[in-house]
């Protein structure tokens, strides 16, 4: 059943063009490409081009639609504060009870109404010079006994009576008016009160203040772009606008919309000589309205004009994308095709890799030969991998093997010096230690020991060496026991106990050793610091490199203790000297308290 649905799938795929075994698996790349991009980027782009404009359209809108309720109600706050300003400069003369006893006082004679014309010409003046855009602050009166100069103070006969029964009807609130002539030069608004500040029932005045219309004027011309804000009164006339032509005209005779402003805010759309609007409205607290309208083409000019930049500029990505995969699918071929013919004198070496089919096209013959060469270079890197292994082994072994030949020399010519001078007894001494010694450094041939062993293998080689120099070897030990069953390579401590003895001692006195050893982190630190002669920097640097001549000897040694500890453990691992003339020498050696697996194996 397996069988019979594999080899079905396997007849669908072989029908497929872009498949290994397809119709389209045989023609040349270049085609390929031509044929993929025409399929996978045009068509896609085009339904991206069509998305892009219907949501780049659709947010715009909403966008637009909310600047414009933001403009509205920006607009209306600044209406509002402008006229509760005035409203307040108003408070101060309806509250003013200096005022009003001058107002509602008879005079029996001219003079006795100085003082009041005195306090009106200076709180009247003052606060219009405060405010420029004040025209005119007058107070209607009924006293006939109060002079009348025709401009601060004025009978109530010369108010006219629009304004009169508005105010006396609103009983001390603020009314609202306009001047018949919107477009005159000195058009304005009136704000009125009628001062009855005790007896609303009885006012003893009307206060009026005529404000400019570049007041309100002012508020919204900075709004008028690509778009039309006006201010009406509640019978539908213009009191300001950004276009001063239209001033003191009927906002319905432009559009009849009068009825959808009855509401106190909305919003709506109207279509009107082919052009549909969109217009939105907002009452004020004193019965204006502000309106605000923009043409749909005006609304959509955003739009449009983001649409078409995404249009031209996907077209020309598209010429700029066809010529430019044209030019490099000419260059791209033919460079595969110089590669495949290189690949291919690698691929006549003796090649094991098992490569699935992928076409017969140029990209199928390149990746059978990357893969094959690929290969070849895995084998090559294993062999020079297991190479350099055997490589460092021997070079270990051969380092290993230089030290314990130079130690037995010098032994042996000291056990022969010493059986000129001394009797056998301390000839067996010397040969018991020396027994000793090699008994630990030999170790039956492996090279990794206990740092137990070590120390005790540098207390054996003192003590050859303390028969030979007779009480100058001044031994000190600090040592973290708990490190003693610790690893390490061997015979590591043993070549800078012997420089000691061979070169820091430089009187009858002796020299002092200090060997210590202690952790240090994650690492282990084993030091050997004597208070001998001491060395230049010169003299450390040579003790620091190999030596063929016998005078280096001791050299030879520190550079061997140090390369057979970084091939063992690590570069960051190794040998550290200082030394000063006349002061002594102090070596560090560190290696790792828990080495690799390579270098850790438990000593035999």
């Amino acid at each position: 059943m397996n069988t019979e649905n594999i080899s079905f799938w396997d007849k669908i795929a072989a029908r497929i063009p872009f498949t290994r075994t397809g119709r389209l698996a045989r023609p040349r790349l270049r085609h390929k490409f031509f044929f993929i991009f025409l399929i996978v980027i045009i068509l896609p782009f085009s339904i991206l081009i069509y998305y892009s404009y219907t949501s780049t359209r659709s947010t715009i809108t909403k966008q637009t639609y909310t600047a414009l309720n933001v403009t509205l109600a920006q607009i209306n706050t600044n209406v509002e504060k402008r006229l509760d300003y005035y409203n307040q400069l108003s408070n101060i003369l309806y509250m003013d009870a200096q005022l009003r006893n001058y107002l509602s006082t008879d005079y029996e004679q001219a003079f006795y109404y100085l003082d009041a014309f005195q306090y009106i010409n200076r709180t009247l003046p003052s606060l219009m010079t405060l405010n420029s855009n004040i025209q005119n602050i007058t107070i209607f009166t009924g006293n006939k006994t109060l002079y009348s100069d025709g401009q601060y103070v004025k009978y109530m006969e010369e108010l006219p009576a629009e304004i009169k029964g508005k105010a006396l009807k609103a009983a001390g609130s603020t009314v609202y008016t306009h001047t018949d002539d919107y477009t005159a030069p000195d058009a304005h608004f009136t704000l009125a009160r009628s001062l009855s500040y005790f007896s609303l029932q009885h006012p003893y005045g009307i206060l009026t203040l005529d404000i400019s219309d570049n007041e309100l004027y002012s508020l919204i011309k900075m709004e008028n772009n690509n778009k039309s804000v006006y201010i009406i009164d509640e019978n539908g006339r213009i009191i300001s606008t950004g276009d001063q032509n239209l001033a003191s005209s009927l906002l319905y005779d432009l559009y009849p919309i009068q009825k959808e402003l009855s509401g106190k805010s909305g919003h709506f759309d109207l279509k009107m000589n082919g052009q549909e609007r969109f217009f939105t409205y907002n009452k004020l607290s004193n019965g204006w309205s502000t309106v605000i309208t923009v043409p749909y083409d005006e609304l959509l000019s955003n739009t449009n004009k983001a649409t078409g930049k995404i249009i031209w500029f996907s077209a020309i990505t598209i010429s700029i994308a066809i010529l430019l995969l044209y030019f490099t699918t000419k260059v791209l071929t033919k460079r595969i095709e110089v590669l495949l013919q290189q690949i291919r004198k690698v691929e006549r070496g003796d090649f094991r890799l098992s490569i699935k089919p992928m076409g017969h096209d140029e990209i199928g013959q390149l990746s059978f030969a990357f893969n094959k060469m690929a290969s070849t270079i895995q084998n090559l890197i294993q062999d020079v991998y297991v190479k350099e292994i055997a490589m460092k082994e021997s070079e270990l072994n051969t380092l290993q093997a230089q030290i314990n030949p130079h130690f037995l020399y010098n032994t042996l010519s000291s056990i022969s010096s010493l059986a000129l001078k001394e009797g056998a007894g301390q000839v067996y001494r010397m040969v018991n230690y020396l027994a000793k010694y090699y008994r630990v450094s030999l170790n039956k041939g492996k090279r990794i020991i206990l740092v137990e062993q070590e120390i005790n293998l540098v207390k054996n080689y003192v003590a050859i060496q303390d028969i030979r120099f007779r009480d100058k070897l001044h031994m000190h030990y600090d040592l973290d026991e708990e490190l003693f069953q610790r690893t390490t390579i061997k015979l590591i401590l043993q070549p800078f106990i012997e420089n000691c003895i061979n070169h820091a001692m430089w009187d009858e006195s002796g020299v002092n050793i200090n060997v210590k050893l202690k952790r240090d982190g994650h690492d282990m630190l084993l030091q050997v610091i004597d208070d001998g002669a001491g060395m230049t920097a010169e003299q450390l640097d040579q003790a620091m490199q190999k030596s063929d001549s016998p005078s280096g000897a001791s050299g030879y040694g520190i550079k061997n203790v140090d390369d057979r500890i970084k091939l063992t453990y690590g570069g960051e691992y190794g040998v550290s000297m200082f030394s000063k003339p006349g002061i002594g020498t102090a070596v560090t050696i560190r290696i790792p308290l828990d080495p690799p697996p390579s270098a850790a194996k438990a000593p035999g």
